[in-house]
């Protein structure tokens, strides 16, 4: 049923989307993308956080955090602040102090308010706020804006400290330009004692979704030529191409993990220019899709997602779904990837049954964290 509806969406999204792009299609870009020479690689990079990034480690809290390319790191005498500037046109102010327990995380940034929030003063209005992580940590971000200029305020809280990150770049750079800042938190360590128990041993961004905690054991290897990526799964489960450039992932029929199936499609959306525009089109376009194919369709998350893996860091986005087909209520999470450049897009998904997804979500998670994007 789920593998019909599947099949189906995979359909749609290559009607919709142009063609799923062929290896032979791929082995061509991957020959122009040689063939543009190292000039064009240098330039790449920096956009999408590619380059080797230089690392800030504060003597005083301990923490260390990787800097963007472009950007510098000048400690504030006198203060627990830093500031990170870039030429690009932003800042990002990071401050440390004793944790507050007595003010919940969601309104830490109030106190900010009365110095920064109200009329002739930097921010006008609170716009929108939502709870996340940072490096392992409980996390509360509020976004404000003022005149010309927008800022996110992120207070990561710590087992002893509370961290507070600023980033402030003006209202027209900022959508691009939060990517930086989305990747320096991401690649934020904080000092080992405020790390959540059992986890002063891991770098920084090792709690991120995306980076490979540990290997799989007694898994298969999928690797083939002209994909854009390897990835792995269970020696339990099975492996299909229902069409072209899909990969599906499952449990064999009788079992339990039947019911997960975990697919990577790579797409090429129509008309797009740049990899943040094929990326914003091709999740647009299967939203629309999945919409059309299935009933009490509802979007339960949509946010950044990261792909942070040793010296590669792509931006990408997931949708957390429901819906219901077939009187079986199914969700599923979606990351639509863009790659390096070009206008290929890689869209990872793991589909199941609401009443087995938790149980069968950690397999799912685990082939996500073997993932690995090839140049």
């Amino acid at each position: 049923m789920v593998r019909r509806l599947e099949a189906i969406l995979s359909l749609l999204a290559v009607a919709v989307l142009s063609a799923s792009v062929e290896a032979s299609v791929w082995a061509q870009l991957s020959a122009q993308k040689q063939a543009a020479g190292e000039t064009t690689r240098e330039k790449a990079a920096p956009t999408n956080l590619l380059a080797k990034p230089r690392h800030y480690t504060n003597a005083k809290f301990g923490f260390t955090m990787a800097l963007p390319p472009g950007a510098k790191a000048v400690e504030r005498e006198g203060t627990n602040q830093i500031s990170v500037r870039s030429r690009k046109g932003y800042v990002i102010n990071v401050q440390v102090g004793p944790k507050r327990s007595d003010i919940p995380l969601t309104h830490m940034s109030m106190l900010l308010e009365p110095k920064y929030l109200g009329e002739g003063k930097p921010w006008s209005a609170r716009i929108k706020d939502w709870p996340m992580e940072v490096a392992g940590l409980n996390a509360h971000n509020v976004v404000y804006s003022g005149t010309g200029s927008k800022a996110r305020v992120v207070v990561a809280r710590g087992r002893v400290n509370d961290y507070v990150f600023i980033f402030i770049a003006s209202e027209r750079a900022f959508p691009s330009l939060e990517a930086e800042f989305h990747w320096a938190l991401m690649n934020f360590q904080p000092h080992p004692k405020d790390l959540p128990e059992g986890a002063a041993n891991l770098k920084a961004g090792a709690l991120e979704r995306s980076v490979g905690l540990q290997a799989m054991t007694g898994v298969k290897r999928f690797a083939e030529p002209g994909y854009g990526y390897t990835i792995e799964y269970p020696n339990a489960w099975e492996m299909s191409k229902p069409n072209s450039m899909v990969t599906m992932f499952s449990g064999r029929e009788g079992t339990q993990d039947y019911a997960a199936i975990v697919r990577i499609q790579n797409i090429a959306p129509l008309g797009a220019k740049s990899p943040a525009e094929a990326a914003k089109r091709a999740l647009s376009e299967l939203q629309g899709s999945l919409g059309k194919a299935v009933r009490n369709f509802t979007v339960l998350e949509n946010s950044d997602w990261v792909y942070a893996r040793q010296e590669t860091t792509l931006m990408g986005r997931q949708l957390l779904l429901s819906y219901k087909h077939s009187g079986v209520v199914f969700d599923k999470r979606i990351i639509v990837l863009p790659r390096f450049e070009g206008t290929v897009v890689h869209v990872w998904s793991y589909t199941a049954p609401r009443a087995q997804y938790s149980s069968l979500h950690p397999k799912a998670e685990r082939i996500l964290r073997s993932w690995t994007i090839l140049p």
